[in-house]
């Protein structure tokens, strides 16, 4: 790939401490945002209309949301709202009236709320079987840890200065995820420091989006992106940070 072949070899050697930096995140999440939870694997939610989450990939609140609609195997659109990107967040004010996240917006019912928990509690009874009396009660327990993971690993905190508020490319980029995975979170922190909005198709364990990877890129791994604007669709976390990093790195074209 011609783009590739620009990037620096450093960028293309992300050292082994990062990878069990990342996994290290990933283990003290334990199980969340890894399993898709029954029925959803059996009769997975499809909303007519794409959720859009605005949220930013080191906030623990956002961590949260995120992990739960990979459990209950919904896509979503991110619009990212790292600091220092106003486009975003001049949105997320203009709709919602506080530049706070998360904040999701559900067109398919016409809502649109902010606080995590709320936001836990609308999207497990709208696409799911609704919040356990146990998962209330440990909810300040699962924030703690949630803020303690993004205290070790605050990647994906700023958008660079170099790329804020830059027209955004013309159709969404597509990452399959799943949101536990050590993998995936590199490619997220550096779509929010590139400040990319894009489309997630979440494919937790026993997710019936599976399938539809396997049929688009051959095979049940995760990351995969897909780049409709270059008709580009790859594997492999370094790879693929090395790609948006060529493609998307410097100011808009």
């Amino acid at each position: 790939m011609s783009l590739l072949r620009d990037v620096p070899k450093a960028l293309m050697q992300i050292s082994s401490f990062d990878d069990a930096h990342s996994w290290m995140s990933s283990a003290l999440r334990g199980t969340r945002g890894l399993i898709v939870v029954f029925p959803n694997r059996v009769e997975p939610p499809r909303p007519a209309a794409a959720l859009e989450l605005f949220e930013f990939e080191a906030c623990p609140f956002c961590r949260k949301v995120r992990e739960l609609m990979t459990e209950l195997d919904l896509a979503y659109v991110s619009r990212v709202c790292a600091r220092g990107s106003e486009r975003n967040r001049r949105e997320l004010e203009a709709r919602g009236g506080k530049r706070q996240v998360p904040y999701l917006v559900d067109p398919n019912t016409a809502v649109a709320t902010y606080e995590s928990e709320d936001i836990m509690t609308y999207l497990a009874t709208t696409y799911g079987l609704g919040r356990s009396a146990l998962g209330r009660i440990l909810a300040p327990l699962n924030t703690a840890s949630a803020t303690t993971v993004s205290a070790i690993r605050p990647r994906g905190r700023r958008a660079r200065p170099a790329v804020r508020d830059r027209p955004q490319p013309s159709e969404l980029l597509v990452l399959y995820n799943i949101e536990a995975s050590p993998f995936c979170r590199k490619v997220r922190e550096a779509l929010a420091a590139l400040d990319l909005d894009y489309r997630v198709e979440n494919v937790g364990k026993g997710s019936a989006r599976r399938s539809e990877l396997a049929k688009r890129g051959g095979t049940i791994m995760v990351p995969y992106l897909i780049d409709p604007n270059r008709g580009v669709a790859m594997y492999e976390s370094d790879e693929i940070v090395a790609y948006l990093e060529a493609a998307y790195g410097g100011m808009a074209e």
